[in-house]
């Protein structure tokens, strides 16, 4: 599941709160201490195991458009991750059963748009 968070900011902190988990919020100085605290509150709110990895899509809701325009550029990184991660298993499974069907790395690689040694390394 993925937990919405709305993160703001006020004097020299950064405040989020978690709208689904009633009284899920929290505070921080920095980014970094608000997504590690994020965690904690979402995990202790939700009743999840301690060790659980929690899935956060962070709403900024501040003044700041150079943070929304870096935040929006974070967003875009972890989706390209994601579908760069989904292609990998994509070509891995389909040169996989190119070559367990008798065709060559070779052939495999162009229809792949990628070279032979990728390929036999996917395999």
């Amino acid at each position: 599941m993925t937990y919405r968070t709305v993160v703001t900011r006020e004097g020299g902190s950064w405040l989020a709160d978690v709208p689904e988990l009633t009284g899920a919020h929290t505070f921080a100085r920095t980014l970094a201490g608000l997504h590690k605290s994020v965690a904690e509150v979402i995990i202790l709110m939700a009743d999840l195991p301690d060790d659980s990895v929690v899935d956060v899509d962070y709403e900024y809701q501040v003044e700041d458009v150079a943070v929304k325009r870096a935040a929006a550029t974070g967003r875009s990184r972890k989706l390209h991750a994601r579908r760069t991660a989904e292609l990998v298993r994509e070509a891995a499974e389909a040169a996989h059963e190119l070559t367990s069907k008798g065709y060559s790395v070779r052939d495999a690689a162009v229809l792949l748009d990628m070279t032979p040694g990728r390929v036999s390394q996917l395999t």
